[in-house]
């Protein structure tokens, strides 16, 4: 057997104004918790708020974002209010109040798991104490928690059971896999949905979910159908049916990676097995995968090999990084993008996305430039230019922590070197982190305090309301709506055919003062045979100071009866691409649960493939119905405001 490293899962989320930038000057601010390692909890009383309440410090937990921006905290190892082992306490944390809940769950270790019935909710069911789950939130807010090391209700080991929780009800429901530890994977017939089919019990996978709610699971240590070790199966689990698939990968564990050529996709290429990586899913329903611990193409160790995975064509691609193991990183200049840069190899980091599928990584376990460590670098990976940008942090492991003033923001402020780290976004787009184990301001031990990163983007002095157009016969429309202008000299319009490479094609001034709407016609496609077009606005105030908006894509291979929305779940922004048959009159209906209307965008188009960013801070955190009504066509998509 390999020998196993610690480490957890790392989780996405959705985050970040449209109009912004980089600003590395981004102040952290220690906002709750203790400063110093090793802390025991506080846990009051159950499903009572209180401001004294605290998890205590902890490693390898599992966390969920709800559509009110709330965090849920469940288990890892870590400590109750005296002791040290397996959690299985499940935590609520309130942004707006700055406020801890302990909903369920037990404040001692090493506790057995109640199972009850399979497929019943009870208010006696749990899970036992566990690290190293994943887990992902449906569309109904629901939580779902996978696998990880720890207790079923007489043993502890490797776990496959999967469970839900229903915040509505506080009740937990073991939905499927086994109630005991150590059980070897079913596979089945690849590509084929089997009522018997399970991935085996397993930590350090890495999860997505994609448009549809499917669950997609990708390696981690634990069984194949004969024996331990790291895997690199990819499974897909669907909760209409209850139903596993073994999608790609191999059946056997400590498999090789297939890089093939860098950038090109082949059915022949796969991930080496791995765990503790971290993952994230773009627009199209893509996964990403970057790095983690396990195999380059000959050796075990720490990657920084970056990977997409395309549903649709069940293929994977190299998309950059090293081929080899143990690589140090390439910082460049804080704040700037380069071709040369790219973090150094590391496992259980911790990432989230923003509205421009951009992929934020902080910390874990790897190499800085020189050596390895604990590492507390920030930085940000673009898909659209294949650029790494070194955003904060250090350059170097294992840095103590400076926490200033308890609430208080500035720019001295930083969170030390950790992994194990969870990470989730608000509904204003500022990042959060809590606990690993890692460096205090003196020491090093388990964590749990609690960061929040505000201003990691900066705004320019408007609001983009929204930022649309259609293409049709070789002329791109454009249009744009913007408020609360109060020092923007002009915007110039740029477009591209690769989404990396941008070229000017126009120039406008702003209006000003309040609700202005700007259009802009190209009329010279002079790359008749791409497939792809691109465009973005360049936002220029008087002092010289620019940003840009997201960035418009159309695809002519799109099904003229297919709907595209990202991010989903959203925090300030969506956007939206779709066809329009006849010209006229477009209204983008926002349909609340109750079926009431409580947002509606209009605008006049022409025939032809529309691509629209929309503001959507103004709409309550909820389950929203979009109607696309256009003449002659109405169609339909679900997204989550959070």
């Amino acid at each position: 057997m390999k020998t196993t490293i610690s480490f957890i899962a790392a989780f996405l989320f959705a985050s970040f104004s449209l109009v912004a930038q980089i600003n590395s000057n981004s102040p952290w601010a220690w906002v709750k918790g203790d400063n110093t390692v090793d802390q025991g909890g506080v846990y009051g009383t159950q499903g009572v708020t209180s401001s004294t309440n605290k998890p205590g410090a902890r490693v390898f937990s599992t966390t969920w974002k709800d559509s009110n921006g709330n965090l849920w905290l469940f288990g890892g190892n870590g400590y109750t209010s005296t002791n040290l082992g397996y959690l299985n306490d499940l935590w609520k944390y309130d942004p707006s109040t700055n406020q801890w809940t302990w909903m369920k769950g037990d404040n001692s270790i090493s506790q057995n798991a109640t199972y009850g019935s399979q497929g019943n909710p009870s208010s006696n069911n749990k899970p036992g104490a566990t690290y190293a789950s994943v887990s992902w939130i449906d569309g109904n807010d629901n939580l779902w928690l996978f696998g990880g090391f720890g207790y079923t209700n007489n043993s502890y080991g490797f776990l496959n059971s999967l469970w839900k929780y229903d915040p509505s009800t506080n009740q937990w429901t073991w939905v499927k896999g086994d109630k005991a530890i150590d059980k070897k994977s079913v596979y089945g017939t690849q590509g084929v949905a089997g009522n018997n089919n399970k991935p085996g019990a397993r930590y350090g996978s890495i999860t997505w979910t994609d448009s549809d709610d499917n669950l997609w699971l990708f390696g981690g240590y634990g069984y194949d159908g004969a024996a331990i070790g790291m895997l690199n199966d990819l499974w897909k689990y669907d909760p209409s049916t209850n139903q596993w698939t073994w999608i790609n990968g191999d059946n056997t564990v400590e498999q090789p990676s297939v890089y093939g050529t860098q950038g090109l996709t082949d059915p022949t290429n796969k991930p080496g097995a791995r765990y503790v990586s971290t993952c994230w899913k773009d627009s199209d329903d893509n996964l990403w995968m970057f790095g983690g611990y396990g195999y380059d193409e000959n050796n075990a160790g720490d990657l920084n090999d970056l990977w997409k995975y395309d549903p649709v064509t069940n293929q994977w691609t190299w998309i950059s990084g090293d081929k080899t193991i143990d690589n140090a990183g390439i910082y460049g200049t804080k704040g700037f993008a380069s071709a040369t840069n790219k973090p150094g190899s590391r496992y259980v980091s911790s990432s989230w996305t923003d509205i421009n599928g951009d992929l934020w990584l902080f910390g874990g376990f790897g190499f800085d430039a020189n050596s390895s460590g604990y590492l507390n670098d920030l930085w940000k990976y673009s898909p659209s230019t294949d650029l790494w940008t070194w955003v904060k942090g250090d350059s170097l492991t294992d840095q103590y922590a400076i926490y200033g003033t308890q609430g208080m923001p500035d720019p001295a402020n930083k969170s030390g070197g950790r992994n194990g780290s969870v990470s989730w976004t608000d509904t204003n787009g500022n990042l959060w982190l809590f606990g690993g184990y890692g460096y205090d301001g003196s020491s090093s031990g388990v964590l749990n305090d609690l960061w929040k990163l505000t201003n990691l983007m900066s705004p320019l002095p408007l609001r983009l309301l929204n930022f649309s157009g259609i293409i049709n016969n070789n002329q791109v429309n454009l249009q744009w709506q913007t408020a609360d202008e109060t020092d923007v000299a002009y915007y110039i319009i740029q477009r591209s055919f690769d989404g990396t490479n941008f070229n000017t094609i126009g120039q406008l001034d702003s209006k000003g003062s309040a609700l202005n709407d700007y259009a802009f016609t190209d009329n010279d496609l002079v790359n008749q045979s791409a497939q792809h077009f691109f465009y973005r606005l360049q936002m220029t105030d008087f002092d010289k100071k620019s940003t840009y908006s997201n960035i418009l894509r159309f695809d002519l291979r799109s099904s003229s009866a297919t709907i595209k929305l990202f991010p989903n779940p959203a925090v300030s922004s969506i956007q939206l691409s779709f066809y329009q048959h006849k010209p006229g009159k477009t209204y983008i209906n926002f349909i609340a649960a109750n079926g009431k209307v409580v947002k509606t965008v209009a605008a006049n188009n022409n025939s032809g493939r529309s691509s629209m960013i929309t503001d959507i801070s103004d709409l309550s955190s909820a389950s929203y119905i979009i109607q696309i009504k256009t003449p002659g066509n109405t169609l339909y998509t679900r997204f989550i405001k959070q």
